[in-house]
């Protein structure tokens, strides 16, 4: 349903590429990267930090209570370059590792890394460059999916350039491809982060803090030339499907909320963006085999309620491609059908992403 293809090479024109900029006059970037159990990927992910092109940066690398080799790789890189930082602390969740680099940061526009990731050389300096040449608050990038055997999938409409006001930022959110909710695709100024911080102690904490951070956001610029590895491993937190994500659900509820309340012109494209988050969930029952439960009938029932309700605004308003129409459809007819059919497409389609 999501609009995909697939990346064979990241490789860009060397001549189109920015040249390596220098440090003086430029503002510091703050780079935060939790680190938890990943020494077989960090130095990976810190070398395509310390190899950026933009040069001014503060890396702070926030070890998580890690019981493997990585808080001794911290130190190591710190010991390295002069431009990391570490924080050592007891395990307390992702939210709270960004939260603590956070803190500590003194740069004047943040990013985020995760820690078993990495990034294109130029990374920092299309983000910068963006975010200067529109006047924005906010600038984003996407990258591709990573798997073990080598494959891509790349999930964005290819060549968009968007400049976007806070309303239409939560349009584009809501459409698959033209947007982006993980932290990692973003530079923020530290004026617009103001208070904002993760959730804590929850997955699925990137929802809510993008929410509030588009909310804070006069100007947002997008750009989907992909400038980032996103690494899938197995058993990952981000992998697990057993790893619910209600707190992105509810986020997107109180962002179904914010839309109807400011910017009402963009609610087909909130509520559409609700649906796809119930869904999603429902998906992750079925997987999971918990689907029979009563509570994931009890919302299986009401997933199909509120896309009765809203269908006719959303399609009004949004144009849905036709897999997410027939989706969409079937969970309004039946749950029970819908599940035949979505653990039917699994089994044929098992690497695919909803």
């Amino acid at each position: 349903a999501i609009h995909k293809e697939e990346v064979h090479s990241m490789s860009t024109n060397p001549s189109a590429m920015p040249e390596k900029t220098r440090t003086e006059d430029l503002p510091l970037i703050s780079v935060i990267v939790p680190v938890y159990k990943v020494e077989r990927y960090l130095d990976r992910c810190i070398q395509s930090i310390v190899d950026q092109t933009y040069r001014n940066l503060e890396i702070i690398l926030v070890d998580d209570g890690s019981p493997d080799a990585c808080p001794d790789m911290c130190d190591a890189w710190a010991a390295r370059d002069c431009r990391i930082r570490v924080i050592h602390q007891e395990n307390r969740g992702l939210g709270a590792a960004r939260n603590s680099g956070i803190r500590i940061s003194t740069g004047e526009l943040i990013g985020f890394v995760d820690s078993d990731d990495w990034l294109e050389p130029t990374m920092y300096e299309v983000l910068y460059r963006s975010l200067t040449k529109e006047n924005a608050d906010t600038s984003m990038i996407t990258g591709v999916l990573e798997y073990p055997n080598g494959r891509q999938i790349y999930l964005y409409h290819p060549d968009l350039h968007l400049v976007m006001t806070t309303s239409e930022s939560f349009k584009y959110i809501n459409l698959p491809g033209y947007s982006t909710i993980s932290a990692w695709s973003k530079l923020i100024k530290r004026s617009t982060l103001g208070n904002i911080r993760f959730p804590e102690g929850c997955t699925g904490e990137d929802w809510q803090f993008t929410y509030d951070i588009l909310a804070a956001s006069v100007r947002t610029t997008f750009d989907s030339t992909p400038q980032y590895h996103y690494r899938q491993v197995a058993g990952s937190l981000s992998n697990t499907s057993t790893n619910f994500n209600f707190a992105g659900y509810e986020a997107t509820k109180n962002m179904v909320k914010l839309v109807h309340q400011k910017f009402p012109e963009q609610l087909p494209f909130a509520l559409y963006g609700q649906m796809r988050s119930m869904v999603s969930l429902y998906d992750q029952a079925l997987v999971t085999g918990h689907a029979k439960e009563q509570q994931w009938r009890d919302f299986a029932e009401d997933t199909r309620t509120f896309v009765n309700q809203n269908m006719k605004a959303v399609t009004e308003s949004v144009t849905l491609p036709r897999g997410r129409r027939l989706q969409l459809k079937l969970m309004a007819i039946s749950p029970t059908l819908y599940g035949v059919f979505f653990l039917l497409h699994k089994r044929i389609h098992p690497e695919r992403s909803k």
